[in-house]
């Protein structure tokens, strides 16, 4: 297992800049990744409570803050531990635990606005309307079916790397783009039918488009990535991030007043027993009492509080569990080295029949129970639905433009036979149609563009209009569906 055939300089360009080590690289990564307006966007963009006007509540920034600095001290246990196993990896120590860092900043990057609910409606719009208009005109077409499924499978982690990658340009390492990669499946090809699969959990979701096939494969070459397999420093950014959300959901709960911390308490000790008599749940763990022995602790130290109960209460719950599952992820990555290293462990670093993987469980169901199926947060998820929902109707129109229609628009930036058209495209973001411009140059050059050509520029001018309104914040989404449908 030597690190040096996974931490690498290399790049998908060249950089301007050479003579530098790994550590160097890695710090121009993060200097990249900072100053990118995808990270600035994220101060905007839903974590559970959309449009939320609370600064203390988190949004996909602030938890990207919490889920870094949780991959730092993960990284920092495994490298002691790896240290006292004989791997010495001192002189990639900083690259290494900078590359986890900046890969938990920028987990959630490709997230739509409203969250998973925002992914929906992408996604319903894709199958009704857009897989439809693209089967009628193009279904005779060899590559027609697949361009479609991976037109319908919209998904955060691959829009993020697509992002970072076509739309923003970072120029990133290999490294660190191969950290982002959480799942291993083109958005095209099918998902794992069996519970038995080999990939069954790096595979579940779609984590590259067509569009970044190329990139992907670069990425696989130049780090030794075998097909299906994950990099291992990935593991680490997932461990980081599963920690963060279980805690952080019910921490903003309990601050908006969703939640008590007697509610939580009780809740916490309640799903906690049920696991009681579950397949695959050894009892002697419920009875042993993990998680209701960390919330007796913070329930002591909140009735100790007179004034500010509920922070001393969700503060020992966090410390202690950070910690705690910090230490976890750690020690499951050392001791699954050998598999985790080579991408072919099937599992996150929180899984497992044992006490940490039953609290975090806890935290899941809990969260889902009282708080996801809360009606403020419902409300709140149906109403970023029919903004997202709504705006991809109104922009459908550029879709419904036949080729020399749209490749009249987008070169004179006018087509005077729709006047609502040309308004809609002179709406879209000049980034994103630079993106679609550096696509479809060749396939504008032809004198006569074949039917097979034409399917691709769709394609891509799909991509164009997902691309904008998936980079939308939550505030600019829906004022920009109020505008465009007069309902302000």
């Amino acid at each position: 297992m030597n690190y040096e055939e996974k931490l690498k300089s290399d790049r998908y360009r060249t950089s301007t800049i050479g003579d530098r080590d790994f550590n160097e690289e890695m710090e121009s990564d993060r200097g990249r990744a900072v100053n990118s307006a995808a990270v600035r966007r994220l101060q905007q963009k839903t974590q559970v409570f959309p449009l939320e006007s609370n600064a203390a509540v988190r949004s996909r920034l602030t938890h990207s803050l919490e889920v870094q600095q949780v991959g730092r001290y993960i990284s920092k246990i495994i490298l002691k531990e790896l240290g006292k196993q004989g791997f010495d990896l001192s002189e990639y120590s900083e690259g290494f635990v900078s590359a986890v860092e900046v890969s938990c900043l920028l987990h959630d990057i490709g997230n739509p606005p409203f969250g998973h609910f925002g992914e929906e409606a992408i996604n319903l719009w894709t199958k009704s309307f857009l897989s439809k208009t693209i089967q009628d005109a193009f279904g005779e077409e060899t590559d027609c079916q697949k361009l479609i499924k991976d037109l319908c499978n919209f998904e955060g982690n691959a829009q993020g790397i697509r992002l970072l990658h076509q739309i923003q340009a970072l120029n990133l390492t290999y490294t660190q783009l191969a950290c982002l990669v959480k799942y291993t499946r083109a958005a095209y090809e099918d998902k794992p039918s069996s519970a038995n699969d080999e990939f069954k959990y790096r595979k579940k979701k779609p984590g590259f488009y067509l569009t970044e096939e190329t990139l992907y494969k670069s990425i696989q070459e130049n780090l030794g990535i075998e097909d299906g397999a994950r990099f291992p420093l990935t593991y680490i950014m997932e461990a980081a991030d599963d920690i963060s959300y279980c805690i952080a959901d019910v921490d903003d709960a309990v601050d908006k007043g969703i939640l008590s911390i007697d509610k939580l308490h009780y809740e916490i000790a309640r799903i906690w027993e049920s696991f009681r008599g579950k397949d695959g749940v050894d009892d002697s763990l419920v009875d042993e009492g993990y998680l209701l022995k960390i919330s007796g602790k913070a329930m002591e130290k909140a009735r100790e509080q007179k004034f500010n109960s509920n922070h001393a209460y969700i503060l020992t719950l966090r410390t202690t569990l950070v910690n705690d599952l910090a230490h976890y992820a750690a020690s499951r990555y050392v001791e699954n080295h050998g598999l985790v290293f080579s991408g072919a462990f099937d599992e996150s670093l929180l899984d497992g029949c044992d006490k940490y993987n039953l609290a975090t469980e806890t935290l899941r169901l809990l969260s889902i129970e009282n708080v996801f199926n809360h009606a403020e947060v419902e409300n709140l998820e149906l109403k970023g639905y029919a903004v997202i929902s709504g705006l991809l109707e109104i922009y459908s129109p550029l879709i419904k433009l036949s080729f020399s229609e749209f490749k009249t628009l987008a070169q004179s930036n006018r087509l005077k036979s729709h006047p609502i058209e040309t308004r809609l495209f002179h709406k879209l973001s000049s980034k994103h149609k630079n993106t679609y411009f550096s696509a479809v140059s060749d396939l504008y050059a032809a004198d006569t563009p074949s039917n097979a050509q034409k399917l691709t520029e769709i394609y891509h001018r799909s991509r164009l209009v997902i691309d904008y309104i998936s980079g939308m914040t939550d505030g600019f989404a829906l004022e920009q569906y109020q505008n465009l449908s007069a309902s302000k």
